[in-house]
């Protein structure tokens, strides 16, 4: 088919020069000829190509949709190269994501398969050089880097050679290895510009960077020009906004905050518009988030000072909006659309969930490399299976934003008369809140960050630990985080919180705001305290109807020695908390993870159940109904509120891997219900309670916002849900008792009920003294809610 091969000759030549458009339709033309003629080969190379015109044009979800079905043509002719290279495509896209596990797991899969083609290109080993690098791998990153150039060498591919140098040359820079870069950095420039290479703007910005690294900021700033001018020209792959980024915190440098400010402005609008091409898979999503944070972060710090030089109120509100424009922008596009339905998932869904759970039980019990890149291509292939998904049913991109005013005044429009928000911003030199009501704006500079994380953290231990600093240190705190609000703010009953970085950690309701005599005054005593995903969700207002099912999930079979178990024989079992280890391998067997029972978990729902008073009559999982089909026959008839009461485990260093441990199947082996699992039992309940150890731990990252299983259960549709941030002990409940006796007498529509019921709950163990009245029974204890 000569015609076709021209084709694609002069597709390749277009892309080349970057006419992404054009080349495109030359593909698109050619792909339908391919398909005509039945050639499965071409139709994988080509559907490769169509998918490199939309990612060098930012239409990541049409790329994916593209290399996922070249992929698999091409697995199914066993064309190796060309499966080689989708990977390598598909690692460049989670990258520009900012999803590196599952980026580092297709580069990995795509050297092999290109070492089993007999042809391994530069940029491959380039892309997996990187990943190494930016995974702490910096020995085996270093040695892909040279094995790269000196294959570029030996095949006289200068473009090839040029990103080999380029991009080891800005790996050097990031490690602060000046010297090393700048002679990496100038070979790529000097080979780009006597070769007329459309990627001189990627040189020309990284020797601003050096530039500015070595403290030139002067030819820095006009070198990023020089950059920004080359990318407009070339049709840049980088998203434009990085650059403008990049310019703007020069300028800052500088001292020059206005240019500053409007670069940092432009390179949010071009993010905007960029962000509409998220993956839809919320790994994606959380990724995402946290990689803009740095931008958001740095208009609102460049608005945020330039406010306290000009007293501007008009920079305070544009502060604000950017710091929440962000927030946790992929759990919005969560609550607001939904995943998949799980009845329109496929059947590889459900087969990627337990392999993703197996990969997490093992890694509970040991970690080692091998069980670490099994998780990451667990992870990835979930992810694959949802993009998927989202493509088959057409979920598409609904990032909204609101500027100029229009969220200040949506947020004061939903606040209610008692309710007040306050956004909390932690950035690496800076810190900021913000309080709003329905008539007033607040701005405050706090202390620096650092001094907040030493303060938090010693504050955190001393309340774990019943320590008579505690409540000193609570005042302290106090007054560095909400000191200097208005009479106004101070006088909300209902406290709405958008918080950042540790102040996740933190049990706010055992802050101290003062001293009567010799007692503390707690937060808890004052407000009502309830964690939101950020002011886009308060704009929501909203309330909801209490009625329905009370579910209760607690006191399962955690063990074969447990007479309830129904399975086979018990057997003698390796000494140990966690028995055997697993063997990892084609004929291994599963991690075998057998846990203390928790009867009074049992005792808990029992209580809880009693004091919820509605109907239908309370339904109770006990023993082996402890599992994840009577939880999935439980929820299907969407019941009012779901009490946990099980283990939660998760590793030291991975807690936003965090797994319910439910009861042991016919095997002998425990089910696990992990976040992707939550997000497939949509509709959630309109409360989920979590009185599991450390349910409600996990990473806080910026801008994504608190991770774990308090995030996975909001994204399943749960409108509040009460989690622990601390091991709870198994005992009667007394504080739930509380909780949903007052829960129960709520009135229809009222809102912010859970986060008042909450602090009903734990102002009556207050009130009873002795063990109760401890922070330490009852601060551990928060409730979150997406509107």
């Amino acid at each position: 088919m000569p015609h076709l091969r021209e084709q694609v000759w002069r597709g390749n030549h277009l892309f080349q020069a970057g006419r992404y458009g054009e080349a495109a339709a030359v593909y698109s033309a050619a792909l339908a000829a391919a398909r005509q003629a039945g050639d499965l080969r071409l139709q994988a190379r080509l559907l490769n190509n169509l998918g490199g015109c939309r990612q060098a044009s930012f239409q990541y979800r049409a790329a994916m949709a593209a290399y996922l079905e070249a992929r698999r043509l091409a697995r199914q002719i066993r064309d190796y190269e060309t499966a080689a290279g989708v990977s390598a495509n598909m690692a460049t896209v989670y990258t520009q994501m900012g999803e590196l596990g599952a980026a580092q797991a297709a580069a990995e899969e795509a050297l092999e398969l290109a070492e089993r083609s007999g042809r391994v290109p530069v940029p491959l080993l380039v892309r997996a050089a990187t990943l190494r690098a930016r995974q702490g791998d910096w020995p085996g990153a270093e040695a892909l880097f040279l094995q790269s150039i000196e294959l570029g060498a030996q095949q006289g591919d200068q473009r090839a050679l040029a990103l080999a140098w380029n991009t080891l040359g800005y790996e050097h820079l990031r490690r602060g290895r000046l010297g090393p870069a700048e002679v990496a950095l100038l070979e790529a420039f000097r080979m780009r510009r006597l070769g007329g290479a459309s990627e001189l703007y990627l040189s020309y910005r990284n020797l601003a960077l050096l530039r500015a690294a070595q403290g030139d900021l002067t030819s820095a700033v006009r070198l990023m020009d020089q950059a920004l001018a080359s990318a407009g020209r070339a049709g840049a792959q980088v998203p434009l906004w990085a650059l403008y980024y990049e310019r703007g915190r020069l300028h800052v440098r500088q001292g020059r905050f206005e240019r500053g400010l409007a670069d940092f402005r432009r390179a949010v609008d071009e993010a905007r518009r960029w962000r509409l091409e998220a993956l839809p898979a919320e790994a994606f999503r959380v990724s995402l988030d946290a990689g803009l944070q740095q931008l958001y972060g740095a208009l609102v710090e460049a608005a945020a000072a330039w406010q306290e030089r000009t007293g501007r109120k008009d920079l305070a509100r544009e502060a604000f909006e950017a710091a929440e424009e962000n927030r946790a922008a992929g759990l919005r596009a969560l609550l607001e659309r939904g995943d998949p339905a799980t009845g329109s998932l496929p059947a590889a869904y459900g087969e990627a969930l337990a392999e993703l759970h197996a990969a997490e039980a093992a890694l509970l019990v040991r970690d080692s490399p091998a069980g670490r890149a099994r998780l990451r291509a667990a992870r990835r292939r979930l992810a694959e299976v949802e993009l998927e998904a989202g493509s088959e049913t057409g979920v598409g991109p609904n990032f909204r934003w609101d500027g100029g005013g229009r969220l200040l005044r949506r947020t004061q429009a939903a606040l209610g008369p008692e309710e007040a928000f306050l956004g909390f911003y932690l950035g690496e030199s800076a810190a900021y809140r913000w309080a709003v009501t329905r008539g007033r704006l607040e701005m405050a500079r706090l202390a620096p960050p650092g001094q907040i994380a030493a303060l938090s953290g010693a504050f955190l231990r001393a309340v774990r630990s019943g320590a008579g600093e505690a409540a000193e240190l609570g005042r302290q705190l106090y007054g560095v985080l909400f000191g200097g609000l208005s009479r106004e703010v101070r006088g909300k009953r209902q406290w709405l919180l958008a918080l950042d970085r540790v102040l996740f950690e933190l049990p706010l309701a055992a802050l101290v705001t003062d001293f009567r005599g010799n007692r503390p005054v707690y937060l808890i005593q004052r407000q009502a305290l309830e964690l939101v995903p950020g002011a886009q969700r308060v704009a929501r207002g909203g309330t909801f109807d209490w009625g329905g099912r009370f579910v209760g999930l607690g006191d399962a079979v955690y063990n074969r020695a447990d007479v309830r178990w129904e399975g086979g024989p018990a057997r003698e079992r390796a000494s140990g908390f966690w028995g055997l280890l697993p063997r990892l391998g084609a004929e291994a067997r599963e991690a075998e993870l057998e846990l203390a029972r928790l009867p009074g978990s049992g005792r808990e729902i029992r209580a809880a159940a009693a004091h919820w008073n509605r109907t239908p009559a309370p339904l109770l999982l006990e023993g082996p109904r402890a599992s994840l089909q009577g939880l999935r026959e439980a929820l299907a008839a969407r019941p009012a509120v779901l009490h946990l009461a099980a283990h939660v485990m998760a590793a030291r260093d991975r807690p936003s891997d965090a797994l319910i441990a439910l009861s042991l199947g016919s095997a002998g082996r425990p089910e696990l219900l992990g976040a992707a699992t939550i997000r497939s039992l949509r509709p959630a309940p309109a409360l989920v309670v979590l009185s599991g150890c450390n349910s409600g731990r996990g990473p806080a990252l910026p801008g994504a916002g608190l991770l774990g299983l308090t995030r996975a259960w909001l994204a399943a549709g749960a409108r509040a849900v009460i989690a622990s941030l601390w091991p709870t002990p198994d005992e009667e409940g007394e504080l739930f008792r509380a909780f949903y006796g007052r829960l129960g007498r709520c009135r229809p529509g009222e809102g912010r009920a859970v986060a008042t019921a909450l602090q009903h709950a734990q102002r009556e163990m207050l009130a009873r003294g002795g063990r109760c009245a401890a922070p330490a029974y009852w601060a551990a204890y928060f409730a979150v809610g997406s509107e």
